[in-house]
């Protein structure tokens, strides 16, 4: 009987098991917002680099056009040089993860931090999900510049200075 005060109390494991599950879960996606936001951040910085790009390319781009090049070999050019930069940071980014992970292993799992943290993994899910949004990223950044670039006018393209 629970009002029985001389009864022998059981603690359920079970109880602390969930409450935990659910810190550990609001944790997760805490930081999986947190990366999210990263990447996001990082595509606009691709976006600007690449409308300065193509101002700075203005006149390259007149002088292709005059030669016969469509619009869609100025948005796949430019379309192509974002991807590139969003794949080379990735790369960096997975590089330096993939090192911290294996310093950490590095360290004895019976002592310190270790020993209540456990060792960290690089999971394949998140790793998919991030080449996904990072691809998505570079797409987006280099479509509306690329777009810009290929609505531009090649005779004011070639006065452009």
């Amino acid at each position: 009987d629970p009002t029985d005060k001389n009864a022998l109390s059981i603690w359920d494991f079970n109880e602390e098991l969930e409450i935990l599950n659910k810190i550990f879960l609001v944790f997760n996606i805490f930081l999986g917002l947190i990366g999210v936001m990263t990447l996001v951040i990082a595509g606009v910085g691709v976006a600007n680099i690449m409308y300065v790009v193509v101002k700075e390319r203005t006149r390259e781009i007149g002088i292709k056009r005059a030669v016969g090049a469509r619009k869609s070999h100025i948005i796949f050019q430019f379309i192509f040089e974002s991807f590139l930069i969003a794949f080379v940071g990735g790369t960096l980014g997975f590089l330096i993860a993939a090192g911290i992970v294996k310093l950490l292993w590095m360290f004895p799992a019976d002592k310190g931090a270790m020993q209540f943290l456990g060792r960290p993994l690089m999971s394949s899910a998140v790793v998919a999900v991030s080449v996904g949004i990072l691809g998505m990223i570079g797409f987006l950044a280099g479509l509306f510049p690329a777009k810009k670039a290929a609505k531009v006018d090649p005779v004011e393209a070639l006065r452009y200075e």
